[in-house]
């Protein structure tokens, strides 16, 4: 529910991208219309409720955590301005042990604020925060825009939960075939992923290995107990950019160019079906 919610939201907001005034009407107009394309029932008010505050409460136990982090930190500090006093080594040892067990559990919270839930790739606000000051750019590279193609019809098919199953599966192909090239992988929003390479690697190269990695997937077939015959695939669409480029401009280049490649794939689908 919650996936699909973030889903009709990003659609909602991408169809008034181009209006400067959008009146509260319209917005829920749109809204109603991306739901009932994503089979998103808007009269199960409990349900929807109890999805929008789900990353609510996540960020709340974060925040919770965070809080007796710090009230840990103080008495250690107290302790250790103690051990110092009276020169006491073992309590000073406590005391480093203490700091490191506190450091390791504050990296923990920072990767959980940082990674989707669902598909444990790097959510939208770590890219946010690695690649952007401004929404600007703050160094030269590609953006690779990626969408599953049919999800839609995953989920009408075989249910939402095969829907979720896809997504972890993509992601974890994705993150597994990136490896080495010192990136990640991003969950923008719904279906739909990032990935931002260096451009150390020449464009021609880096267009080559993803059509690659794309067609390796497309042969494939995912195994599960509702199916062992789903076969699913994705387009993806490149755009270079330089620092202080917007990400908003570069994004509509790569989402352009996506949907370029995914008709390109529909083609492709129907000559080899009547050849």
């Amino acid at each position: 529910m919650k996936n699909l919610l973030k889903e009709v939201t990003y659609k909602t907001i991408k169809t008034f991208k181009a209006q400067d005034i959008v009146l509260p009407g319209d917005y829920s107009q749109q809204f109603s219309l991306h739901a009932k394309e994503c089979d998103l029932d808007l009269e199960e008010e409990d349900i929807v409720l109890k999805s929008l505050f789900q990353d609510k409460d996540e960020l709340m136990n974060i925040t919770n955590e965070t809080s007796s982090n710090l009230s840990s930190l103080h008495q250690t500090t107290s302790n250790a301005k103690l051990a110092i006093e009276n020169k006491n080594a073992s309590a000073l040892l406590i005391v480093h042990n203490e700091i490191v067990a506190m450091q390791k559990k504050i990296e923990s919270l920072q990767e959980q604020l940082c990674t989707d839930t669902l598909t444990k790739a790097k959510n939208r606000k770590w890219f946010l925060d690695y690649y952007l000051l401004n929404e600007k750019f703050i160094d030269d590279g590609y953006l690779v825009f990626i969408d599953l193609n049919n999800f839609k019809y995953v989920n009408d098919t075989y249910g939402h939960i095969m829907g979720d199953m896809v997504l972890k599966y993509l992601s974890t192909y994705l993150q597994d075939e990136i490896k080495g090239h010192n990136t990640s992988l991003v969950r923008y929003a719904g279906d739909e992923f990032m990935i931002v390479f260096n451009n150390h690697l020449p464009k021609d190269r880096l267009i080559n290995f993803l059509d690659k990695i794309q067609e390796k997937l497309a042969k494939r077939k995912l195994k599960s107990k509702i199916t062992d015959t789903l076969q699913f695939s994705y387009s993806y669409g490149i755009a270079s950019f330089v620092k202080e480029d917007t990400f908003t401009d570069v994004l509509e280049i790569a989402d352009a160019r996506m949907y370029e490649n995914k008709q390109k794939m529909k083609n492709k689908e129907y000559l080899e079906k009547f050849n």
